[in-house]
């Protein structure tokens, strides 16, 4: 998608308009990406002390560098086994806290900027409604103008916070992965890229799928959501009329 439309239906670059929302929060990207960079870092260091404890603990292999240097090949002395043992699963332990304290924190941020975003583009939504002639407002319901600024409005959220950074964050991850498993097994390694072309295959199939109905389910809500309104802002005459009936048959038709 190259282009978004505007109320007007005007076409606009989608990446520029993007940006527009992101340049405030420069900042706050900045550290987001620095956070979930160290996210997949520690994601990766993860797999390391469980197989410490199989191969240099319990298999007594040398190990690796640069832990080599300060820690020799484990002898039959048990009380070192149990020494290093315990230093590595506290290590490992220590991993998991500043992994999850990380994804926490990297959570928070992005919610809270996401959440500015959307205010941002609601503010813009509203402002551009207001501009606009009164004979759009005569000819499109209430109802859907106000589903425009209330839930449309997160489009940006989901295309930032949802999209880009997650899509980055799984790209990143994957490389560091295959480059760790081409350094233990480069033959294992280029077996694994064999269900590249598929996983394309399946993703556009399924994506151009989603589109078209998601478009479709945005339609609907919007159609409830305009429908609702106006029982709501008429409720005196509903109930004076006792339309109850008539109304809630009319919101199980749209």
């Amino acid at each position: 998608m190259t282009t978004e439309t505007n109320t007007a239906g005007v076409q606009r670059p989608l990446i520029p308009w993007v940006l527009s929302f992101v340049r405030p929060y420069r900042g706050r990207m900045s550290l987001l990406a620095t956070l979930l960079l160290l996210e997949v870092g520690l994601g990766a260091l993860q797999p390391w002390p469980l197989s410490i404890v199989i191969d240099n603990v319990l298999d007594s292999k040398p190990f690796p560098e640069p832990l080599g240097r300060w820690i020799p090949p484990l002898t039959g002395d048990y009380r070192v086994h149990v020494t290093v043992l315990v230093a590595v699963v506290v290590g490992g332990v220590l991993l998991q806290v500043i992994n999850q304290f990380v994804t926490a924190y990297a959570t928070q941020v992005q919610v809270e900027t996401g959440q500015h975003m959307v205010y941002d583009l609601r503010y813009r939504l509203f402002d551009h409604l207001q501009a606009l002639g009164l004979h759009h407002h005569i000819m499109t319901s209430t109802g859907d103008a106000v589903y425009r600024v209330d839930v449309d409005a997160y489009s940006i959220e989901n295309l930032v916070m949802s999209g880009l950074f997650p899509l980055a964050t799984s790209v990143t991850s994957l490389s560091v992965m295959f480059a760790i498993l081409l350094k233990v097994n480069a033959t294992v390694a280029l077996v694994s890229l064999v269900v590249i072309p598929f996983l394309y295959g399946c993703l556009r199939y399924y994506s151009s799928t989603m589109v078209n109905r998601e478009e479709r389910v945005k339609e609907l809500e919007a159609k409830l959501i305009g429908r609702l309104y106006e029982t709501f802002s008429a409720m005196r005459l509903v109930k004076s009329f006792a339309r109850e009936s008539y109304e809630a048959g009319r919101y199980a038709s749209a």
